[in-house]
Parts: C-alpha cells; sequence; structure tokens
C-alpha cells in the first residue's frame, strides 16, 4: 500500500507528540534539584586542623534551609540547591564582628565536598557523608 492514509499519519502525530512530552519531562527531570535533606555529618580542614560538624538540612524546591552545628554552638544557614550543587551561608560572630561565611559543596551520592569560603579571608575544603 502506498501513500499516506490517515490512520498512520494520526500514528505519526501521536508518536511525536510522545516524543515531545519525553523531551520535556526528561529535561524538567534534570534541572530538579537533588533530595539533601536531612543530617550530614561533615569534616572542615581548618588551618588549625579538621572541625567536626553536623549540617540539618531542610529543602523545600530548591530552597534550603537548617543548622549548622560545630563545637562552637549552632547556626542557622540558607541556601540553594540545584541538581548536584549546593551553595548555603551563614554568619558567624567574630570578636564582636559579623563574619559572612559561605559555603559551595557538590553531591555524589550521600557523599558532600566542596570549599568554605571564610569571609573572603581563605577558602577551606570540607568534606562529609549523611547520617
Amino acid at each position: 500500500m502506498t501513500g499516506s492514509s490517515p490512520i498512520r499519519g494520526k500514528l505519526i502525530d501521536i508518536m511525536r507528540s510522545i516524543i515531545v512530552v519525553s523531551a520535556l519531562l526528561l529535561a524538567s527531570l534534570s534541572a530538579l534539584a537533588a533530595d539533601v535533606a536531612g543530617n550530614w555529618a561533615i569534616t572542615i580542614d581548618s588551618p588549625q586542623g579538621p572541625v567536626a560538624a553536623t549540617l540539618a538540612l531542610k529543602q523545600d524546591g530548591d530552597k534550603l534551609t537548617g543548622t549548622i552545628s560545630s563545637q562552637l554552638g549552632e547556626t542557622p544557614i540558607t541556601g540553594t540547591v540545584k541538581e548536584n550543587d549546593l551553595e548555603f551561608s551563614m554568619t558567624m560572630d567574630v570578636n564582636g564582628t559579623a563574619m559572612a561565611l559561605t559555603y559551595k559543596a557538590k553531591l555524589d551520592g550521600d557523599k558532600i565536598s566542596g570549599t568554605l569560603d571564610f569571609a573572603g579571608q581563605a577558602v577551606i575544603p570540607f568534606s562529609g557523608k549523611k547520617t
């Protein structure tokens, strides 16, 4: 049978629609933020030696809130997560001066690693694991 039948044309249109919807779904899934909510045990490699800390993260879409706890106490954090990239910040009081600390990290499953920018004075690595 030669030529195109009305049924064949409709099937082609349906297949094209399925392909477009599938492509849109895959694109939207790749833009979704990783699930980072929960507790993370991290080690900050400071010049004075390793500092153990716990991140308690809450996630609402790409928005990140929570706390970081260490030997220095507990401090709130806010930030964002996009795909496997995290960025969050906190303010720390150092001798009466507020200093902004910014963390940038990548997720790899239940592992996290990145850097801590200590108010532009130093950038130090940290890493950890979800607990």
